[in-house]
């Protein structure tokens, strides 16, 4: 931390003078422009124009299969690096494949440049481009149509509709990636937070809902494979249970998240009010599964643990939106 104290010129002007060695270090020279951002918190970001130049890296390539490929690349990518550059000595074609695929995965991130030693990836992705409000209402919508589709496949056991809603997980894995690596670059750069026009507390919240659905999108894939193990459809009393169960955590989570859209504590309360309720109504939901079709037992198990876990996941989103209202209210003292 360097110390200098405030000076003023002209009878109007403050200033104080810039640290030699950080200056040289962020290539700033007589003439040269800086921006002064001022924060929420009360501090003023000073940023040089370097500091956005330097937004790359590279990944030295070795013999690596597909999930480790990916995972090396998904880091940088939610670090917010903007080119990532995946170097080798000979870059085969099955490791090409593997890079194309992994980018393809990843909303914004394509190739730029592509060598026998050297492949560049490049993100263009704009935080205002994709604001995150939109984004989390595009999961919430994919997550309640899964969730829906999962509990219907899973009574009537419908293999096809069981194995459509698992392909719609990597769709909301894709965009709880974009989320993660805006938030990431909040972190590390104050000035986006004028572009994505939150504050790094208000995002978090944001980040946070965004990785409930996620989980819960998750569930309603395992629901699904839950279906696939089935030799056929539920009894009927069974099925009914579920739709029951099903229809309470649809509640939860529907509610939650309109009370952190809106920011309405008074609704966030009632939902957590909720909460003892849920685990009450699914124990009897599993004596009378046990009861009524023994053989399906561990198939019904897990579609009724996901359940509620699903009811959760919306009491967390519920504790989300008493937060979220705080945060925006913060002001430090001074500012």
């Amino acid at each position: 931390m360097f110390t200098r104290k405030v000076q003023k010129t002209g009878g109007s002007t403050y200033f104080v003078t810039l640290p030699k060695q950080w200056a040289e270090g962020a290539g700033i020279t007589t003439g040269a422009k800086i921006h002064l951002i001022p924060n929420d918190s009360g501090a003023l970001l000073l940023v040089p124009k370097s500091v956005s130049e330097s937004n790359r890296c590279t990944i030295d390539l070795q013999e690596w299969e597909f999930d480790r490929l990916q995972r090396e690349v998904i880091a940088r990518y939610i670090a917010g690096f903007d080119i990532i550059s995946v170097r080798g000595k000979r870059i085969r074609p099955e490791q090409r494949r593997m890079v194309r695929e992994i980018s393809q995965s990843l909303v914004g991130l394509e190739i730029f440049e592509e060598t026998q030693q050297l492949i560049v990836l490049h993100s263009l992705v704009n935080i205002k481009d994709f604001p995150v409000h939109k984004t989390v209402e595009r999961v919430f919508d994919i997550t309640k149509a899964m969730l829906a589709d999962a509990v219907i496949a899973f009574c009537e056991h419908d293999e096809e509709l069981a194995h459509d809603v698992m392909d719609r997980d990597r769709d909301i894995d894709r965009l709880v990636l974009l989320v993660a690596r805006q938030f990431s670059l909040l972190l590390r750069d104050l000035t986006t937070e004028e572009d994505c026009a939150l504050s790094r507390p208000q995002f978090l919240h944001y980040h946070e809902v965004a990785d409930q659905l996620e989980r819960v999108a998750d569930h309603a894939a395992k629901i699904s494979e839950a279906a696939l193990a089935l030799d056929g459809p539920v009894v009927k009393r069974v099925s009914a249970e579920i739709k029951a169960r099903s229809k309470d955590s649809n509640e939860v989570l529907n509610l939650a998240v309109r009370s952190f859209v809106e920011q309405d504590t008074d609704l966030a309360n009632q939902v957590l009010e909720m909460r003892e309720q849920e685990g009450q109504l699914f124990a009897i939901t599993r004596r009378i599964a046990s009861e009524n079709q023994p053989a399906a037992a561990s198939s019904v198990s897990i579609a009724l643990d996901s359940l509620l876990r699903i009811a959760e996941y919306g009491f967390n989103i519920a504790e989300n939106a008493l937060d979220a209202p705080v945060s925006s209210s913060f002001r430090p003292a001074g500012s």
